[in-house]
Parts: structure tokens; sequence; C-alpha cells
């Protein structure tokens, strides 16, 4: 079996809603993905909105990454591939709107499709060789408001409201090497629309002079979302190309349901300096019904821990005040595939280049990730990652007095 990707690379997209995308941005991903318990003010956090309302009261944020990554692939008949692609990571803003309040809007993927394999066999002699051929394509994004409140500098609780969308389409072709028989593609596309919603909460204690230690949660209610199921089955005369037969049918009356989750995690700050943290999160996904169905997927843990280490802040030299980060992950996924799961298992390293304006920073990192499934019979993967951020923060909101 061969195989080649979209903008995803993955076989086990074929399944559920495919892989789940990472809610942390390119500056966190440096430091394992941590993010219930940060709480930067020259960082946008989409993974906790309680973090919002630690932007400064007289600066406005804008963050955009991308990223590109190559993938290898092996089986256990030592078949091997490789592969390139790239993706849009995220779009936001972030902006107070008074004193202790801040809100912010963007955009962020939820989950990536993409695959393409095939396989050739040979029929009776009179039919010649017939080759099937499995494509996907798309994914769910979402557009996002949070707010959040700081209550007394100590308890800061935020709501984030999202719009979600997108289309999820696979596809199977049949081709026959005898003009005997049509060619036969059946097409199925899920489209997905509705409201989601996240409540998050952080506490923030000093623990001693310019240290402090953030504790946060984030709750996500179990959601229905409409989706739209459409199921196309088109035949093709391979000697003139035209459609000989084609039926459509579709149906808004499936029920499909994204998990409730609960989110736990910490940092240690020392201001100017270090900063540490690890994250929990527990997703429930075989209690979700698909199709209909529930027991569809498996319940999913992902532990997430890192840090970021800044020499000299105040320093002149641009190595001295770089941001250095580091952090490893572990997540199951919420797939099953042919009755098997899989684990991945990261390692993340991550640089913040702070620019002239010493707010405004370059953010680079590099991410490796092992996919080990519990079956020989399924496919191993690697990727190598490197994702990149412009995060732009100016003081529109600051008071200039003329002299």
């Amino acid at each position: 079996m061969a195989f080649a990707q979209n903008s995803t690379n993955s076989p086990y997209t074929r399944y559920g809603y495919g892989i789940l995308a990472d809610q942390a941005f390119v500056s966190q991903r440096g430091m394992g993905g941590i993010g219930y318990g940060l709480r930067n003010s020259q960082m946008i956090n989409p993974m906790n909105p309680a973090s919002y309302s630690s932007v400064d009261s007289m600066t406005f944020m804008f963050d955009f990454g991308f990223s590109g990554q190559v993938s290898w692939f092996s089986d256990a008949l030592n078949n091997k591939e490789r592969d390139i692609n790239g993706n849009l990571e995220n779009i936001a803003m972030q902006f107070p709107i008074a004193k202790k309040l801040g809100v912010g809007v963007g955009f962020e993927p939820v989950s990536y499709v993409g695959y393409n394999y095939s396989d050739t066999s040979r029929l009776p002699v009179d039919q010649g060789l017939v080759q099937y051929i499995s494509s996907g394509r798309g994914g769910q994004s979402r557009v996002y408001g949070s707010i959040s409140y700081d209550f007394l500098n100590r308890i800061s609780l935020g709501v984030k409201l999202s719009y979600l969308f997108g289309d999820i389409t696979h596809s199977n072709l049949v081709t026959f090497g005898s003009s005997n028989n049509y060619n036969t593609t059946w097409i199925d596309t899920l489209r997905s629309y509705g409201f989601l919603y996240d409540f998050g909460i952080q506490y923030h204690q000093p623990v001693g002079k310019f240290k402090t230690i953030t504790i946060g949660a984030v709750y996500t209610p179990k959601t229905r979302f409409s989706a739209k199921a459409t199921s196309g089955v088109y035949r093709v005369d391979p000697s003139s190309g035209m459609i000989m037969d084609s039926q459509t049918t579709s149906s808004s009356d499936s029920v499909f349901e994204l998990p409730e989750s609960f989110g736990l995690g910490f940092t240690y700050n020392r201001l100017g300096r270090v900063t540490v943290g690890a994250d929990l999160l527990y997703q429930r996904w075989a209690d979700v019904k698909y199709f209909d169905q529930t027991g569809a997927f498996n319940n999913r843990l992902k532990l997430n821990a890192g840090g970021e280490f800044i020499p000299n802040r105040t320093g002149n030299n641009l190595l001295q005040k770089m941001r250095y980060r580091a952090g490893l992950y572990y997540v199951n996924s919420y797939l099953k595939v042919q009755n098997s799961k899989y684990s991945e298992y990261g390692a993340d390293l991550g640089f913040g280049i702070p620019m002239q304006d010493k707010r405004s920073f370059i953010n680079l990192a590099f991410e490796y990730t092992l996919i080990r499934p519990d079956s020989n019979t399924l496919i191993d993967e690697q990727h190598f990652k490197i994702s990149l951020s412009y995060t732009f923060n100016e003081l529109w909101f600051f008071k200039r007095k003329v002299q």
C-alpha cells in the first residue's frame, strides 16, 4: 500500500473527524503545548479564556502562525514513505476594553483530514486489473470570541464562544483494466456547523518577590452540533469519460457530538526570567454520538510539560534577551482504527525572538512526534514540524503627552 497526503499527512485521518488540531499557539508549542495555567501579558493564550484579562491595559496584540511538516511512514513489511505539507495555524487578536477586562477574537483549526492511498488487485483474466483509490480532505475549524475579567488581582474568569464549521470529504474510486466495466466513485461529505463553549478560571498567587504560581482549569461541555451528511455514487465510462449513472442522497437527521473535556494546569513564573508548568487534558470521547452511535471512539488523555528561560530580558545582546523554550507531551488518540488505538510522544524546542520595539516577537517551534499503534498491522508515523508565528504588540491605547 502506498499513500500520499493533501494538507494533512496521515492515513489515520480517514477515521472520525480526523486528527485533532493542537490548540496551543506557536509560542506555547515550544514549551510542550502548555496553556491552562499560563498567564503572560506578551502572549495570546487561546487554551484558557481566563488568560485574556492578563493583557496590558494599553496594548493591542495580533498573532498569526504557519507550519511546515515532514512525515515518515513505515509498516510491518518495511514499506516506507516520506511526505511534506504545510498549514495556516492561527489568526488571533487580543485587546483590553476596560481595566482588568480583556477580550480576544480569532480563527483556529479543530481537526484535519487528508490522505490518499491505493491498492491494486488482479481479477480473472477477462477482467484485467482493478485499482482501489481512497482519498480524503477537509476538516473542521472555528472562529471564536473570548472575554475575561480579573477579580481582586487573584482570580480570573473567562468564557470562549466559538462557531464551528467545515467539510470533511471521503472518496473511494474503483477502476477496472477492462473496458467492460464502468469505473465507480463513492463520495461522502460531512458538513458541520454549530456553536461550542469553553469556560475557564485562573488563580494566581504571589509566592515571593516577582514570583507567582498560577493554577488554571478549563471545562468544555459535551456539545451536539448540526451536520449534513451527503453520499454520492458515480459510474463513469472509462473510454469516453462520461458519467453514465449517478445517485446522490443527503440527510441532516444523524446526531454528531464533541466531547465533554476537563483541562487542568499550573505554571510557576519568576518575572522576566523563568516560566515552567504542566497540563492535563481528559476528554470523554467514548460518550459522544457519531452517526447516532456511541462507543465509536476512545477517551483521550493528554499530558504536557515545559518551560521558558530568559537569560537577561534587559540585556544588550540579542541572545541574552531571547526566550528559550522546551517541552514534552504524550497523548493517546481518540480514534479506533480496526479495533486498535495509537499513542503520540512528542518533544518540542522553541525560541522567542524580540523585535526592536521589545514588545513584538517572532516565535519559532521545532516539534518531533512519534506515533506508535498498539498493533503491528497499523502504520508507524514520525513527524518533524517547524512552526513560525509573529506576535505584534503595539501601544495603541497609550496616551502620549505633547510638550
